[in-house]
């Protein structure tokens, strides 16, 4: 439940609980002192009550049948001697002058009393001589034809309505404290945890740890908060960790370039110190020093290219000229390109294509030519056998083309396998450029394949040779 919900019910809480606390609190107290609503009503004394309803029915009788009965007398004297049992006084009016009252409400004037004909719309409770009075009423004519009444008045405080007013209040003010209390309370942990929780999660990453967990089961805005504030700490970490591999990679990449450089380097100040010093006193070793000298420069110059083109891959600077591209036709003009090179290397080629299904595919032609060529010349430098051959076969599924490019070289062992396509990774520790290249190649390759949304990978076995495969996503008309 979100925050503003449990807010909203919060504050309905806050209206229905204490009312429902107090009308229980109400029932049980009348249950208590009054044993019941009939008996609350009725003066907490329903035989009381009774013989105040008898009496006044009597008198209405009275009032009715015999109204000389009500002019004064014994009738009258024992009538109120009843009536004083339950508290009540009992009045004869007649032509709007008191004719008779009990002793109890002598203080009472017929001022203070309703006007005749008034019986049926005066208040059951009327404040009268400065008290709260349960007032009855009966307007009749005397036998002389004089307007007559006849009032009970039963003492309203007697019923102890209106004491129970304080304690029904205090009762109330309790519930209402309690219930905030309660509720802030509630509130407040519902709240304050999940933020003292992430205020502790805040100094341990501003002291450097990220090596915790925040985990939450809310389903609120605090508790998004907290699963977006650990998918932050998450991706701070991996940043990190990320930044100090770039920080490893680029020491190693510093290391290898040394030594990729320094070795060709040392190779050509040893050829030229031998000239200088006429160590090359003939034309047969002038002539070996100085195409060494080349060779080595060549060397040098080849890999300062493949470290370009590899730190541009890196950095994503190095734009691309997506085209519709028919790679069949892509692949046979460059088989077609090579073949002759390769043939006077001694080396066979063959190409094998799936005929079904189209082969246009969205890529950078010279890109993936780039690819193509690496992996060439990668196999090129492992060819051992006699009968040295390079196959390439195209295979067309549904969604890919996939290129599969076999050499019958020495192969490649298991334990390198995994690690060929990592820049400047040779499986000759010796990392010698004569046979293992700048080491960049299959990097190479492997990046600008990603870049064009499809995978690399290779299959080999030590003396049988390699197979290098790529796919690239087709177009899908």
């Amino acid at each position: 439940m979100s925050i503003r919900k449990k807010l909203i019910m919060s504050n309905i809480a806050m209206i229905v609980i204490p009312v429902i606390l107090f009308v229980v609190a109400v029932l049980l107290i009348i249950s208590l002192i009054f044993g019941g609503f009939t008996e609350f009503w009725g003066n907490g004394n329903s035989s009381g009550s009774d013989a105040v309803e008898q009496e006044f029915t009597e008198l209405k009788k009275i009032a009715s049948m015999s109204p000389h009965q009500l002019g004064g007398g014994t009738y009258l004297n024992e009538s109120a001697h009843e009536l004083e049992n339950a508290e009540t006084s009992l009045i004869v009016r007649k032509a709007g002058e008191i004719i008779y009252q009990s002793k109890n409400s002598d203080k009472i004037s017929s001022n203070d009393l309703p006007a005749y004909g008034n019986d049926r719309f005066q208040r059951p409770v009327q404040w009268i001589d400065g008290r709260p009075i349960l007032l009855r009423s009966y307007d009749f004519y005397f036998d002389d034809g004089a307007e007559g009444t006849v009032f009970l008045l039963q003492n309203a405080d007697s019923m102890n309505h209106f004491g129970l007013f304080p304690i029904l209040f205090g009762i109330l003010l309790l519930i209402l404290i309690g219930t905030n209390i309660l509720l802030s309370y509630l509130m407040s942990r519902t709240i304050l945890n999940p933020v003292n929780e992430l205020t502790q999660a805040s100094k341990r990453i501003s002291e450097g740890d990220l090596n915790f967990e925040i985990k939450t089961k809310k389903k609120d805005e605090l508790g998004e908060l907290s699963l977006t504030f650990d998918q932050m700490r998450r991706k701070l970490k991996e940043s990190i960790n990320l930044q100090l591999q770039y920080e490893e990679n680029r020491k190693e990449l510093v290391a290898n370039i040394s030594h990729d450089l320094k070795t060709p380097i040392t190779s050509i100040k040893g050829y030229v110190e031998g000239i200088q010093e006429g160590v090359a006193n003939t034309p047969e070793k002038m002539d070996r020093y100085l195409n060494t000298i080349f060779t080595k420069a060549v060397d040098m110059d080849h890999l300062i290219d493949e470290l370009s083109l590899y730190s541009k891959l890196d950095l994503n600077r190095l734009p691309y000229d997506f085209q519709d591209v028919d790679f069949r036709s892509f692949m046979e003009d460059l088989i077609e390109e090579v073949e002759f090179d390769l043939v006077q290397s001694g080396v066979g080629l063959a190409i094998e294509v799936d005929d079904t299904g189209s082969y246009h595919v969205l890529a950078d032609s010279e890109k993936v030519k780039r690819v193509v060529m690496n992996i060439l010349n990668n196999s090129l430098k492992y060819l051992d056998k006699e009968d040295k051959t390079i196959k390439i076969r195209l295979e067309n599924t549904k969604e890919e083309v996939i290129v599969q490019i076999h050499d019958n070289g020495s192969g490649i062992p298991e334990s390198a396998l995994p690690f060929i396509f990592d820049r400047f990774y040779r499986s000759e520790p010796s990392r010698n450029t004569g046979t293992g290249g700048s080491g960049l190649g299959l990097a190479i390759a492997k990046r600008i394949i990603e870049d064009h949304g499809g995978e690399i990978w290779a299959e080999s076995k030590s003396g049988k040779g390699t197979s290098i495969y790529f796919m690239i996503k087709k177009i899908q008309r």
